[in-house]
């Protein structure tokens, strides 16, 4: 702190500080008001597909387990359901070529799960 030898110097100096708490005081309500609007619900999901959009593989990937999903969910309906011995056997390798696939898809789904949900975006 600089030496204050005169009562106008208190004055100026007191000045300052106080001109500076207003300039922190706008930039803090500026912040908070910033902070505010991305924590909005529409903003939060915005943000979250905007994410998954520029995630290179996702799109490829979420049709694969998509269609793994719909061909295990196929092979089950056919494997328990009522039918022949040739649909029931068809069930059976849907259903196990369905759960092949998958089982390859979950690295992938594991590490855009743990990029959706931490905060540093390139450490995952």
């Amino acid at each position: 702190m600089s030496n204050l030898k005169s009562a106008e110097d208190v004055r100026r100096r007191i000045a300052e500080l106080k001109h500076q708490t207003e300039v922190m005081e706008i930039e803090l309500k500026r912040k908070f008001s910033a902070t505010i609007n991305n924590l909005k619900p529409g903003n939060l999901i915005k943000t979250a597909l905007t994410d998954l959009n520029e995630t290179v593989g996702l799109k490829s990937t979420l049709f694969s387990t998509l269609l793994n999903l719909g061909l295990n969910f196929a092979g089950g309906k056919m494997l328990l359901g009522k039918g022949g011995i040739a649909q029931k056997a068809a069930g059976a390798a849907l259903h196990y070529g369905a759960g092949k696939l998958l089982s390859r898809e979950l690295s992938v789904l594991k590490r855009f799960a743990l990029r959706l949900f931490t905060k540093d975006k390139k450490a995952a």
